[in-house]
């Protein structure tokens, strides 16, 4: 998949690795490229700068906040009704599992029929208004025809499965994992921030319009998955996606809005709103250890699984670059801090002022906190490890599962090349064959190798910070986010670690932004994917706002 950065930025930054050769390419490119010009300087609102040094390494022009022709200041009684709504989603258990099988026939996805059921005698005006098809089953689409066909539709996606919270860990809970219990502050309950909270802030801000008397001139699409935990959405946005491409053709949409990252009041001092403009690649793998076994009464050196819990270390000891380019989004968000937070550290400012200091600033961000790190490099888990059979008998075979989330300047290949270096070199240590991706496994008994596991995915494409479908976006999220004093939030674009149901529609429309999968403030822990699983009473109905603002100000643009 071709980066969203410009060619000759690719050329500029694109670093191979981290060779003398490269560096020294690449700085003295740096210096014919990036030469002052008065054109190459911020605004600032503080003392900290961070010059142009491109199209996306830099903070984009904060639009002016876009209200709305009809605000929504809900009721008591509103507020009353939306939470109960919301409260009761959570307690439908719409659990997806890796082994799930298909819709009709595994009785475990009996609680998403369910779901549907709720949402039809939830919001019957918009399935009396809407066009609503069940794709495969399961995948809930619903159409709200608009009046001028010349104009592009508007996607809101959100997905109501669920990651499954096991029986074990109820005793951990506060409240139950599919209480919906209201604690007058959160709504507690697996699927509460993740993300049921945007999915019926959705319906109900589409049924809020339409008992208004509203009719859209754009077509509006609710479109929701239903195996987005088990990463490859297949069942659900697989199969809605290529649907919409069918009926609208490719670059079909004007825009996409699905679950992201949110608000925070105090990043680095500032009120940011942190849309994602991105998200990384995707790889799972699989290394095998294979050993003659035997009677353990006679054991090796090292059994199977010995090897493989040092191969485990050589790979934790041989972490991915970190590395800060204008590829990633993260880069962006950083230097809209340099410009909007009061508290940035200058250190941080003047490194980011020439991308030669690039380098330093991501080796001081990656070693601040795990997070920091994720966002600026390939990001290597171990997740699962089998082997052996019976106490008394030596494994014949042992197998990792390991997980990458690949950074927006890397690729699938290069991640699979990083991952044949250490594995070949720690083969060659031990004496064992090695079997690379590319390779067909040979009849020895002793070899390592390795092979991809399920899907992978490149780096997502970037998404605009500017023209007319930014404006709308950003200018909304303005009008309707805040900071303490009222004033509205800075947009800055930033980057999901993890993979959403979009990742099918890159076809459909560049213009895509993840946002508000959660109502908790980012300041706030919310237990998304663990025990305590909660989401702010407060925050969903800002995300109801947001849905309700948002349609109306894209359904007034001619774009």
């Amino acid at each position: 998949m071709p980066s969203a950065a410009p060619a000759a930025q690719r050329r500029w930054c694109q670093l191979s690795g981290p060779t003398l050769l490269s560096l020294g390419v690449c700085f003295l490119f740096n210096i014919w490229l990036l030469a002052p010009t008065k054109s190459d300087h911020l605004k600032h609102h503080h003392h900290h700068s961070a010059p142009d040094a491109g199209k996306w390494a830099r903070c984009p022009e904060q639009p002016k906040p876009l209200h709305p022709a009809m605000a929504w200041n809900m009721t008591e009684e509103e507020k009353k009704t939306s939470i109960d709504r919301f409260a009761r989603a959570v307690q439908i258990p719409t659990q997806s599992y890796d082994d799930n099988g298909e819709p009709n026939e595994d009785p475990r996805w009996k609680p998403f029929f369910d779901f549907q059921t709720y949402l039809k005698d939830t919001f019957p005006l918009a399935h009396e208004k809407g066009n609503v098809e069940y794709i495969n089953t399961l995948g809930i689409l619903n159409t709200f025809r608009g009046s001028d066909p010349s104009l592009k539709p508007l996607v809101l996606m959100s997905h109501y499965d669920v990651v499954p919270a096991p029986e074990s860990t109820f005793d951990r809970w506060t409240y139950p994992p599919f209480s919906g219990h209201n604690d007058g502050r959160d709504i507690w309950g697996r699927g509460a921030s993740d993300d049921k909270t945007l999915l019926v802030a959705q319906w109900e801000a589409i049924t809020h319009l339409l008992e208004s008397g509203w009719e859209p001139r754009r077509t509006v699409i609710l479109s929701h998955g239903f195996d987005e935990e088990e990463v490859s959405a297949r069942r659900g946005q697989g199969q809605i996606a290529p649907l919409l491409e069918e009926r609208y053709g490719k670059d079909g949409i004007f825009m996409l809005v699905d679950e992201g990252s949110g608000t925070t009041e105090d990043w680095y001092g500032g009120a940011f709103a942190l849309p994602g403009m991105g998200e990384k690649g995707y790889l799972d793998i699989r290394i095998s250890v294979g050993t003659p076994g035997g009677h353990s009464s006679v054991p090796p050196t090292q059994t199977g699984i010995g090897i493989m819990s040092d191969i485990v270390i050589a790979m934790e000891a041989n972490p991915f670059e970190t590395k800060l380019t204008p590829e990633s989004p993260y880069l962006t968000s950083l230097m809209c801090a340099a410009e909007h937070a009061p508290s940035f550290p200058s250190k941080y400012a003047k490194l980011l002022r020439h991308p030669r200091d690039w380098p330093k600033l991501a080796s001081l961000l990656s070693s601040s906190s795990a997070s920091e790190k994720a966002m600026i490099s390939t990001t290597q888990a171990v997740d699962v490890i089998s082997g052996g059979v019976k106490v008394n008998a030596l494994p014949e075979l042992v197998t990792a599962l390991v997980n990458y989330r690949i950074d927006f300047s890397e690729s699938i290949n290069s991640t699979q090349r990083h991952v044949e270096r250490v594995l070949r070199k720690e083969a060659k240590k031990m004496g064992l064959d090695f079997y690379g991706f590319s390779q067909d496994r040979g009849k020895s008994g002793k070899y390592v190798a390795v092979e991809i596991f399920g899907p992978a995915l490149e780096p997502a494409p970037r998404s605009p910070m500017e023209g007319e479908a930014w404006e709308l976006f950003a200018g909304t999220v303005r009008a309707v986010f805040n900071d303490k004093h009222g004033k509205p939030m800075t947009v800055a674009p930033s980057a999901s670690t993890g993979n959403t149901d979009c990742k099918m529609y890159y076809n459909l429309t560049k213009n895509i932004y993840r946002f508000m999968g959660s109502p908790a403030s980012l300041d706030r822990a919310s237990g998304i994917h663990t025990v305590n699983e909660r989401a702010s009473i407060e925050g969903h109905y800002s995300v109801v706002r947001w849905i309700h603002a948002l349609v109306q100000n894209v359904d007034a643009s001619l774009a």
